[in-house]
């Protein structure tokens, strides 16, 4: 036990890990622009792959899953489903191009700032090694965000981590607290009355009590005409399913589709679009 100036005592863990935090390393190679010759997508953990001319390269640092602090906040380290998610979006690159990408409870940013990166259609590669989009990029407007203060901290020093040298694209990061009320202040605030074509989401659900604030969220900003919201879900110990996740949606005017699924993980990912 040792005293600090005002008095007050402290016990020191001597367990604890000096050094909680985790630089998570991602490479991911891009599909083939001829879809009859398309080659599987893969994420790898590590550098490049001989061979792959087209690879985004991300590094995201966060909090070690097993962390004291991810038990204050889960947006401060990274999950599986988030995994999940970055390859139906390296498989889907059309999503992010000319658009405006909204990702929920974003908390660290991996697929949002995949989302940006993507926007960058062609990539060249300096002698550095550092990414720069081609004049041909498309433009793309992407805001990530989370309601966790703590998350938005690591959350904006991730996108400078991943910032390229040029580009075409936005990006801003910003809280959004899930909620009619809160959202409708986002949309005219922060969004200026523009809603978005693409909203993301991963791991996002952990009780019953936010089932209803994020739909609430997600139809208040998704643009009724053409918009999608692409949620992964991965089944967790927590008193909510995916069963009820979708009854929400269904009574808040979407349908619904599964796109992608890993049975022995427990992921699904879907595709939700007003009727």
């Amino acid at each position: 036990e040792y005293q600090v100036d005002d008095g007050q005592s402290f016990l020191m863990d001597p367990f604890a890990d000096p050094d909680p935090f985790q630089m998570f390393d991602f490479d991911f190679d891009l599909p083939s622009n001829n879809n009859s010759e398309r080659e599987e997508v893969e994420r790898v953990d590590g550098g490049n792959k001989d061979g792959k001319a087209n690879t985004i390269s991300l590094q995201i640092k966060g909090y070690k899953t097993d962390a004291e602090q991810v038990w204050q906040s889960t947006g401060l380290t990274l999950w599986r489903a988030s995994h999940y998610l970055c390859e139906y979006q390296v498989e889907h690159p059309e999503l992010f191009r000319n658009t405006r990408v909204l990702e929920l409870g974003a908390g660290l940013g991996l697929n949002g700032i995949l989302a940006w990166r993507l926007s960058c259609v062609g990539v060249d590669t300096d002698d550095d090694g550092a990414q720069n989009e081609k004049s041909d990029a498309t433009t793309c407007e992407v805001c990530i965000t989370d309601g966790d203060s703590d998350a938005l901290v690591h959350l904006r020093d991730n996108i400078e981590r991943n910032r390229p040298i040029t580009t075409t694209s936005k990006v801003s990061c910003h809280q959004l607290i899930w909620g009619e009320e809160s959202s409708q202040k986002f949309l005219q605030h922060i969004a200026h009355n523009q809603k978005y074509n693409v909203l993301l989401a991963s791991d996002i659900i952990y009780s019953p009590v936010i089932v209803q604030p994020l739909w609430e969220t997600v139809k208040t900003l998704l643009e009724k005409e053409d918009g999608v919201f692409v949620m992964a879900f991965a089944r967790r110990k927590v008193p909510v399913s995916i069963d009820l996740v979708l009854e929400k949606a269904v009574e808040y005017g979407f349908w619904y589709e599964l796109v992608k699924e890993d049975l022995e993980d427990g992921i699904w990912v879907y595709e939700f679009r007003f009727r």
